[in-house]
Protein backbone atom coordinates (compact mmCIF):
# COMPACT_ATOMS: atom_id res chain seq x y z
CA UNK A 1 0.00 0.00 0.00
CA UNK A 2 2.71 2.44 0.91
CA UNK A 3 4.47 1.33 -2.34
CA UNK A 4 0.73 2.90 -4.26
CA UNK A 5 0.87 6.07 -2.51
CA UNK A 6 4.62 6.72 -2.74
CA UNK A 7 4.10 6.10 -7.15
CA UNK A 8 0.48 7.29 -6.80
CA UNK A 9 0.87 9.25 -10.50
CA UNK A 10 2.04 5.86 -12.04
CA UNK A 11 -0.97 4.50 -10.73
CA UNK A 12 -3.25 7.01 -12.35
CA UNK A 13 -2.05 6.66 -15.46
CA UNK A 14 -1.82 2.93 -15.47
CA UNK A 15 -5.51 2.59 -14.73
CA UNK A 16 -6.42 5.89 -17.21
CA UNK A 17 -4.64 3.91 -19.84
CA UNK A 18 -6.84 0.94 -18.67
CA UNK A 19 -10.31 2.40 -18.47
CA UNK A 20 -9.19 3.76 -22.27
CA UNK A 21 -8.59 0.89 -23.41
CA UNK A 22 -11.58 -0.79 -22.10
CA UNK A 23 -13.72 1.80 -23.76
CA UNK A 24 -11.89 1.63 -27.26
CA UNK A 25 -12.39 -2.26 -26.99
CA UNK A 26 -16.26 -1.70 -25.65
CA UNK A 27 -16.38 0.62 -28.91
CA UNK A 28 -17.22 3.68 -27.30
CA UNK A 29 -20.50 2.57 -25.52
CA UNK A 30 -19.85 4.62 -22.15
CA UNK A 31 -18.58 7.81 -21.94
CA UNK A 32 -17.84 7.47 -18.31
CA UNK A 33 -14.63 5.54 -19.09
CA UNK A 34 -13.07 7.65 -21.67
CA UNK A 35 -13.69 10.60 -19.47
CA UNK A 36 -12.72 9.10 -16.38
CA UNK A 37 -9.48 7.65 -18.25
CA UNK A 38 -9.14 10.86 -19.67
CA UNK A 39 -9.09 12.77 -16.26
CA UNK A 40 -6.70 10.28 -14.52
CA UNK A 41 -4.16 10.61 -17.11
CA UNK A 42 -4.83 14.29 -16.41
CA UNK A 43 -4.69 14.45 -13.21
CA UNK A 44 -1.52 12.20 -13.06
CA UNK A 45 0.44 15.11 -15.54
CA UNK A 46 -0.58 17.23 -12.51
CA UNK A 47 1.14 15.34 -9.89
CA UNK A 48 4.14 15.06 -12.44
CA UNK A 49 4.71 18.47 -12.86
CA UNK A 50 4.04 19.62 -9.55
CA UNK A 51 0.85 21.64 -9.64
CA UNK A 52 -1.14 19.33 -7.80
CA UNK A 53 0.25 17.53 -4.49
CA UNK A 54 0.67 13.80 -4.47
CA UNK A 55 -2.05 12.84 -1.95
CA UNK A 56 -5.09 11.15 -2.30
CA UNK A 57 -8.22 13.51 -1.22
CA UNK A 58 -6.51 16.06 -3.88
CA UNK A 59 -6.03 13.56 -7.15
CA UNK A 60 -9.47 12.19 -6.01
CA UNK A 61 -11.31 16.14 -6.00
CA UNK A 62 -9.40 17.02 -9.39
CA UNK A 63 -10.43 13.65 -10.84
CA UNK A 64 -13.72 14.51 -9.86
CA UNK A 65 -13.55 18.09 -11.44
CA UNK A 66 -12.34 17.25 -14.15
CA UNK A 67 -14.20 13.97 -15.09
CA UNK A 68 -17.36 16.15 -14.87
CA UNK A 69 -16.20 19.62 -17.21
CA UNK A 70 -15.07 16.22 -19.50
CA UNK A 71 -18.38 14.66 -19.62
CA UNK A 72 -20.05 18.21 -20.15
CA UNK A 73 -17.81 18.76 -23.08
CA UNK A 74 -18.07 15.65 -24.43
CA UNK A 75 -21.24 14.16 -24.03
CA UNK A 76 -23.91 15.47 -26.75
CA UNK A 77 -21.02 15.09 -29.26
CA UNK A 78 -20.61 11.09 -28.77
CA UNK A 79 -23.88 10.71 -27.57
CA UNK A 80 -24.59 11.55 -31.53
CA UNK A 81 -22.35 9.64 -32.78
CA UNK A 82 -24.03 6.55 -30.76
CA UNK A 83 -27.18 7.56 -32.52
CA UNK A 84 -28.57 5.03 -34.60
CA UNK A 85 -27.90 5.99 -38.60
CA UNK A 86 -31.09 5.26 -40.86
CA UNK A 87 -31.08 1.75 -42.74
CA UNK A 88 -29.14 2.37 -46.62
CA UNK A 89 -30.86 1.17 -49.82
CA UNK A 90 -29.47 -1.60 -51.41
CA UNK A 91 -28.14 -1.49 -54.53
CA UNK A 92 -28.36 -4.68 -56.41
CA UNK A 93 -26.77 -5.52 -59.55
CA UNK A 94 -30.77 -7.07 -59.85
CA UNK A 95 -32.30 -3.53 -59.73
CA UNK A 96 -33.73 -3.81 -63.87
CA UNK A 97 -33.58 -7.00 -64.41
CA UNK A 98 -36.90 -8.66 -65.77
CA UNK A 99 -38.28 -11.79 -65.68
CA UNK A 100 -42.29 -13.62 -65.96
CA UNK A 101 -44.77 -13.42 -62.60
CA UNK A 102 -46.04 -16.73 -61.66
CA UNK A 103 -49.21 -15.45 -59.86
CA UNK A 104 -51.07 -12.02 -59.94
CA UNK A 105 -49.73 -9.45 -57.19
CA UNK A 106 -51.40 -6.41 -56.03
CA UNK A 107 -50.07 -3.63 -53.51
CA UNK A 108 -51.58 -5.79 -50.52
CA UNK A 109 -51.40 -9.25 -51.55
CA UNK A 110 -47.85 -10.53 -52.01
CA UNK A 111 -47.12 -12.78 -53.83
CA UNK A 112 -43.52 -15.12 -54.27
CA UNK A 113 -41.48 -16.16 -57.42
CA UNK A 114 -38.52 -18.31 -57.78
CA UNK A 115 -35.93 -16.00 -59.39
CA UNK A 116 -32.02 -17.21 -59.37
CA UNK A 117 -32.24 -20.21 -57.47
CA UNK A 118 -34.30 -18.33 -54.23
CA UNK A 119 -38.17 -18.04 -53.49
CA UNK A 120 -38.94 -14.24 -52.67
CA UNK A 121 -41.57 -12.53 -52.00
CA UNK A 122 -42.89 -10.05 -54.73
CA UNK A 123 -44.61 -6.69 -53.96
CA UNK A 124 -45.96 -4.28 -56.62
CA UNK A 125 -47.44 -0.84 -55.74
CA UNK A 126 -49.88 -1.76 -58.70
CA UNK A 127 -51.87 -4.97 -59.35
CA UNK A 128 -49.96 -7.49 -61.98
CA UNK A 129 -51.51 -10.63 -63.89
CA UNK A 130 -50.28 -13.37 -63.96
CA UNK A 131 -47.36 -14.07 -66.94
CA UNK A 132 -46.67 -10.34 -66.75
CA UNK A 133 -42.86 -9.56 -67.33
CA UNK A 134 -41.94 -7.54 -64.36
CA UNK A 135 -38.54 -5.48 -63.57
CA UNK A 136 -37.02 -5.27 -60.20
CA UNK A 137 -37.49 -2.04 -58.91
CA UNK A 138 -35.95 -2.15 -55.29
CA UNK A 139 -34.60 -4.91 -53.11
CA UNK A 140 -34.41 -5.79 -49.70
CA UNK A 141 -33.80 -9.12 -47.52
CA UNK A 142 -36.25 -11.72 -49.18
CA UNK A 143 -38.38 -9.06 -50.83
CA UNK A 144 -37.83 -7.73 -54.28
CA UNK A 145 -40.18 -4.60 -55.47
CA UNK A 146 -41.43 -5.17 -59.40
CA UNK A 147 -43.49 -3.15 -61.63
CA UNK A 148 -44.57 -3.88 -64.97
CA UNK A 149 -42.91 -3.60 -67.95
CA UNK A 150 -44.72 -1.66 -70.07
Amino acid sequence: MDNMLTNLPHFLLGLGLVLLILEVVMGFTTILLLTLGISMMLTSGLIYVGILDESLLSAFVVIAIVDAVLTLIVWRPLKMLQQDRAPKEVKSDWIGTTFDIDAAIAPGEPGAARFSGVMWAVKSTVPIRQGTTVEVTKVEVGILHVKPVE
